[in-house]
């Protein structure tokens, strides 16, 4: 064995001993030599495995506020009820807000936000190579397809409210627009993305677009800014070194952590205000109220340490802000 590094000093002897008889190497992409296990890779769990990347940059965990935000906008009509067509556009809906634009929406920001990936998330599917920029570039076209031909079925103003959804998703990624590098313009766009846009596309299915949808749905979006502006935390250290504006880059930690609850906060008590003074819905009002407690706590806890706790807080407050949503929409249609 020493003959043979004297031979090949670059190559690395693995004595079989030392690892289990039965486990796998992982692969390595930055690795100069990969072990692989001698077992053939079946052409499905190749399938398999890249259906789950194509998957994962079109990001499920960011559907559920949109698909939340339809579900909203639907209940809130007061339209739903047990029949076959009503179900049929209520799940096409879903998925359209979800899979589809919103998958799309995530594929574009990956597409032409690979450079800050780079930074701060290295392990996402385009820089780690583990996708191709053909292949997202074919993602983002198979569903904005889709998403087309699914709002289409679903109404003249579904159609238009996602065609202005994907260009929204353009602009906010894509140069020379580029929404993202304009400090509050950024967070605002996706706040209506997110929140208007489906909601909206969901009342004119199932009921239609009353100045009190307006109403509520705008000031929903003020408070959905600041969730927006929270998760921009998590990707201070890219936004820096590429001179990214966002709002914890441009006020500090401190402050936009401070500006993110008061936004957050503002809009539900304004939800509240209105609830009370304008439609005498008091048992929403008051369940707003209570939902709104939990999210103080949390907030403590984010002013203290507002870079260590933002993804703590986004994932334990936003519940609470979302189930606000929901009952304001059940108890008051």
């Amino acid at each position: 064995m020493n003959n043979e590094r004297k031979k090949h000093p670059h190559l690395q002897i693995i004595n079989p001993s030392d690892t289990p008889p039965d486990s796998d190497y992982e692969v390595n992409q930055s690795a100069q030599v990969v072990v692989r296990k001698t077992q053939e890779v079946k052409p499905a769990e190749i399938a398999k495995l890249r259906w789950s990347i194509y998957i994962s940059i079109m990001k499920p965990i960011t559907w559920v506020p949109v698909v939340w935000s339809f579900l909203c906008g639907a209940v809130g009509t007061g339209g739903l009820r047990l029949d076959l067509e009503i179900l049929l556009k209520l799940l096409v809906g879903l998925i359209l807000s979800g899979p589809l634009l919103c998958g799309m929406g995530q594929a574009i920001n990956d597409y032409f936000d690979r450079e800050v990936d780079a930074v701060n998330e290295p392990s996402r599917a385009i820089p780690s190579l583990r996708i191709t920029l053909m292949e997202t570039y074919r993602i983002i076209g198979c569903l904005g397809f889709l998403g087309l031909l699914s709002a289409y079925y679903l109404g003249t103003v579904v159609f238009f409210l996602s065609l202005a959804g994907i260009g929204l998703a353009h602009a906010y990624s894509a140069p020379p627009l580029r929404l993202k590098r304009f400090t509050w313009l950024g967070p605002l766009t996706s706040a209506v993305s997110y929140i208007a846009f489906p909601w909206l596309a969901a009342a004119s299915i199932f009921g239609e677009i009353s100045p009190r949808v307006l109403i509520i749905i705008s000031i929903y979006s003020l408070g959905a800014t600041g969730i927006m502006i929270s998760n921009d935390f998590k990707s201070i250290v890219g936004d820096y070194a590429l001179k990214l504006p966002s709002v914890p880059v441009v006020y500090g930690t401190r402050i936009a952590a401070r500006i993110t609850c008061a936004l957050i906060d503002s809009a539900q008590l304004a939800v509240i205000a209105y609830l009370i003074l304008a439609d005498h819905h008091f048992l929403a009002a008051a369940v707003v109220l209570l939902l709104m407690l939990p999210q103080l706590f949390y907030q403590k806890s984010f002013l203290e340490k507002p870079l260590a706790k933002a993804i703590w807080y986004n994932s334990h407050s936003q519940i609470f802000f979302v189930t606000g949503m929901l009952v304001v929409s059940v108890l008051t249609f």
